[in-house]
């Protein structure tokens, strides 16, 4: 018993320390390596991991704000809306959540930013932020969950409101695996439920 205690509390801290895996490659576009206060206009094969659109997309170290996670993120409007997409691995039937950062870019106009986002079967454009004339990014995250239908999932994002050349940026990009919604178990668990109760009536009724 002794043994079996030790054994516990030696795997808990490595339990603790796994966490969710990231689907996502190069999420926070730290891949790329620029100075401090740099950026870059990318076209396809120059963002790592990532297709992009033909109109290219912005990268940025901590220019015109600062990045929610690292010191890159991009801007999908470099000089008119762009794209990105990345083909995900996923387990048919699986539960997954999709979660990003987002921002209006600082001093420019609410109807000149805007987001699209796109994974499987779902898509949508990201809630509409209030103007932001902070001089940063007001970062906000938005998550989604999902069932993926197959053993690949396309994921893409494109820029979205008047195609100006100044537009939202985007960091943060993560998919995980989760459990199923929780009402889906329950009725499950009621189904099952009541499978057990109809092989009981039988079988007492054969008794």
């Amino acid at each position: 018993m002794k043994k079996l205690l030790l054994a516990a509390l030696i795997s808990a801290p490595l339990l603790v320390q796994a966490g969710p895996v990231n689907l996502v490659q190069n999420g926070s576009f730290e891949s790329n390596t620029l100075a401090n206060g740099a950026w870059q206009i990318l076209s396809n094969g120059q963002l790592s991991q990532w297709q992009v659109g033909n109109s290219g997309v912005e990268i940025r170290n901590n220019v015109a704000g600062k990045a929610f996670d690292g010191v890159n993120y991009l801007e999908l409007d470099a000089n008119s809306n762009g794209s990105i997409a990345q083909v995900l691995n996923t387990v048919q039937g699986q539960w997954y959540q999709l979660t990003f950062a987002y921002s209006n870019r600082s001093g420019v106009a609410v109807n000149s930013n805007g987001l699209g986002w796109s994974i499987g079967n779902l898509s949508d454009s990201a809630p509409v932020l209030a103007f932001n004339n902070t001089g940063d990014n007001v970062w906000s995250q938005l998550s989604v969950r999902w069932q993926a239908t197959g053993s690949s999932t396309l994921l893409s994002f494109t820029g979205q409101g008047i195609s100006d050349a100044v537009g939202s940026s985007l960091d943060a990009v993560s998919v995980t695996a989760v459990p199923e919604p929780e009402s889906l178990s329950l009725a499950g668990l009621a189904l099952l439920a009541l499978g057990f109760a109809s092989a009981k009536r039988k079988a007492s009724r054969r008794a």
